[in-house]
């Protein structure tokens, strides 16, 4: 069946729900007829009317009136008030086995009894529908509770609507419950949430017909209820007025201030009767789900700003950090081969080969500034993806050091790598990059002649796991105190001055990016004026044990290599 619109009308609906304190009728009347009849052989035993017990009949007979008020209502109380009555009548006021009473005070009593057993089940009624009531309102205060707690609790709308739709089809006993959403376009709808079992003909997104009554839902802001499509032979199919309690579907706008801003789509099980008392809830968590729409807007708008600030400071930092390098190398190059190109001056072959040296030296410093931003992009793209291989680090370390000789010509360069060290598994590439990035900041802020220590060693993290930490120690003039958390942020660098040479803010943040990605870490310690250590430490995965008394190609004990 198709649905379609039946009415739009002002207010919000009314839902049904279990009933905390569910009359039982029936069962009610059946046990207070049988405490009736099982009052007659007990009242006998004690000689009756004429016995001890005889002027407290009535109260006897009281008993299962109140009980079944209680349980099955004014109505089932009614009835047993009368059988008792007739009960009392007939075995225990004379004469004895007829429905005649000799008597005015016995009549006078029987109409007291109806009206103290009528006031009694009153009484017992209203008490009910006060418990009745009171449940309901702390059922609805749990409701709201929770709601309030994931609301809290939860930051984003894929875990708030979710948790929001399991509460209302808790709440209100509902087949099925939905979000709905209007599409960038304005026209298409889409559900962002549901729990329960949506029937096929209620799923907005394969409905155009439901679709086009949800759009009328938002922008008029008024609820509309979806009954069923009445067909009859040899007539168009006729559209069915659902009753209270009957509807099919339940449409609400969900509101924020006078804007609708989405639809939220109930589905009543069937023959449900309605409940007044549930309005007021049910608008309360109708506004919550608007609530929760609205904040998950407002957070997406914010996280969209944040990163286009982001952007923009980034953007900045790039600009500022490579601008001066940039500019250095190109007008090196630039200066070195517009002098060879001089067709009036004549160069020495010695000079020749100075320029050419300058042209090469600053091509190979633009083409490491360049591949620290290609590198730098792709840590920031989470698109480095270690390509592990078993490696000596004693003979990486070696690879390292040997390539970067010319450019640490001023400093000693002393190395502590015991030879029992274990094979690690890692990126070669990337961990050279690590140390290659760390040595010329080592170099970078150490004063000439400053010796530089590299070191390498297995070490047990807080829970006992073992790792593999590298050092690289200088004594530079050191980074403040206050410094140190940030220093390996993106193009983050120390005050101007601080530490005398400026550098892109580049660097650290590669060897950072590149050791996270091998499931390690990298920290700093440092004095001001004494220098500084930085530490790299991977984590050491089950590996082969180098055989005892093998050669390493590594140094056996600590060495101090001048230059």
């Amino acid at each position: 069946m198709r649905p379609f619109m039946i009415t739009l009308r002002g207010g919000v609906p009314r839902f049904a729900g279990p009933d905390p304190l569910p009359q039982y009728s029936r069962a009610s009347v059946a046990g207070g007829l049988l405490l009736v009849g099982l009052l007659v052989p007990i009242l006998r035993f004690w000689h009756g009317a004429s016995g001890p017990l005889g002027q407290s009949i009535p109260l006897f007979f009281l008993a299962p009136v109140v009980l079944t008020s209680t349980v099955g209502g004014p109505g089932a109380g009614v009835l047993i008030s009368c059988a008792a009555i007739s009960v009392w009548d007939w075995f225990f006021i004379p004469p004895i086995d007829t429905i005649t009473i000799a008597s005015a005070r016995d009549v006078l009593a029987l109409v007291v009894f109806l009206a103290v057993a009528l006031l009694v089940g009153s009484l017992s009624t209203i008490a009910r529908r006060s418990a009745q009531d009171a449940l309901h309102r702390v059922r609805g205060t749990e409701a709201l509770y929770q709601l309030s707690m994931a609301l809290i609790t939860h930051q984003n709308l894929d875990q708030i609507l979710p948790e929001l739709t399991l509460r209302l089809r808790e709440t209100f006993d509902l087949e099925a419950c939905a979000v709905l959403l209007p599409a960038a376009n304005g026209l298409d709808w889409h559900t962002v949430a549901t729990v329960g079992r949506l029937p096929s003909n209620l799923h907005v997104e394969e409905n155009r017909g439901l679709a086009v009554i949800v759009q009328r839902v938002q922008m008029e802001g008024r609820e509309s209820m979806l009954g069923h499509v009445r067909r009859e032979p040899g007539r168009s199919d006729r559209m069915a007025r659902p009753r209270p309690g009957q509807e099919r579907a339940r449409l609400l706008p969900l509101r924020v201030g006078a804007r609708a801003i989405g639809v939220l789509e109930l589905v009543p099980r069937a023959n449900q009767r309605p409940d007044p008392e549930r309005e007021h809830l049910l608008t309360t968590f109708a506004n919550a789900a608007a609530i929760a729409l609205e904040q998950g807007r407002l957070m997406q708008e914010e996280q969209t700003a944040t990163l286009a600030r982001e952007s923009d400071r980034l953007k900045s930092a790039l600009l500022s950090s490579v601008s001066h390098d940039l500019r250095t190398p190109l007008a090196g190059i630039k200066a070195a081969a517009s002098s060879l190109l001089q067709d009036d001056v004549v160069w020495s072959e010695e000079d020749r080969h100075a320029f050419l040296t300058d042209i090469d030296h600053e091509a190979d410093r633009l083409t490491r500034l360049v591949s620290n931003l290609l590198d730098l992009s792709r840590i920031e793209a989470g698109a480095i993806k270690p390509s592990l291989a078993w490696e000596d680090i004693d003979e990486l370390i070696e690879r390292v050091t040997r390539r970067l000789e010319p450019r640490l010509v001023p400093h000693p360069l002393v190395r502590h790598i015991p030879p029992d060290l274990p094979q690690t598994l890692l990126d070669a590439v990337q961990i050279e990059q690590v140390l290659t990035n760390l040595l010329e900041n080592a170099a970078k802020y150490s004063p000439p002649s400053a010796p530089i220590t590299v070191a390498a060693r297995v070490v047990a993290d807080p829970s006992g796991r073992e790792e593999l930490e590298i050092t690289v120690t200088d004594q530079g003039v050191g980074i403040p105190s206050g410094e140190q958390e940030r220093i390996f942020a993106t193009f983050y660098r120390v005050a101007e001055g601080t530490r005398g040479a400026n550098g892109t803010g580049m660097g650290l943040a590669i060897v950072k990016g590149l050791v996270e990605a091998h499931g390690g870490r990298a920290r700093v310690e440092s004095v001001p004026g004494r220098g500084s250590m930085f530490s790299v430490l991977l984590p050491l995965a089950p590996r082969p044990q180098r055989p005892s008394g093998a050669p390493s190609q590594g140094e056996r004990r600590p060495v101090e290599v001048r230059r």
